[in-house]
């Protein structure tokens, strides 16, 4: 009887850890993507998001980081960006490297993290319809960009 009541007891300390951990004040649902972030795009971009004004976009309530246009972005951070700017032709932005060496989930990531901070409310990445949106990316002879 008595390693029962211990099991039991440790199982519902252990619980009780797991729940307060995710209550804490601490949880970052997006930490690695904030990690990341600070990795690959933070120097851009700036911490803030806020980007270098005509040069380098800012990431702050963009309509490119809603739930409607998010995925577009992923070929963005994959194969980057040439002048003029892909989403406007009249805007001329200094070039983005191409992240060829992060993963589809890293990706995810990445657009869960700025899709969700900087004053954008994007719904959560789907890793399925991510993968089919960079398998259809434009490649580079039709890439514009």
């Amino acid at each position: 009887m008595k390693p029962r009541f211990l099991l039991s007891l440790l199982i519902g300390i252990l619980i009780t850890a797991y729940i307060y951990s995710l209550s804490s004040c601490d949880y970052n649902p997006h930490r690695q993507g904030q990690w990341l972030y600070g990795q690959h795009c933070q120097s851009c971009h700036m911490a803030d998001g806020k980007g270098l004004g005509e040069l380098i976009p800012s990431l702050n309530s963009s309509h490119w980081l809603t739930s409607e246009n998010i995925y577009s972005v992923a070929c963005l951070i994959r194969f980057g960006i040439k002048k003029p700017d892909p989403f406007d032709s009249t805007i001329i932005t200094y070039p983005m490297p191409p992240l060829y060496d992060l993963s589809e989930a890293e990706i995810t990531n990445i657009l869960n993290y700025i899709g969700n901070h900087f004053g954008n409310s994007a719904a959560y990445i789907n890793p399925i319809k991510l993968k089919e949106t960079l398998s259809n990316c434009p490649n580079e002879e039709s890439r514009k960009w």
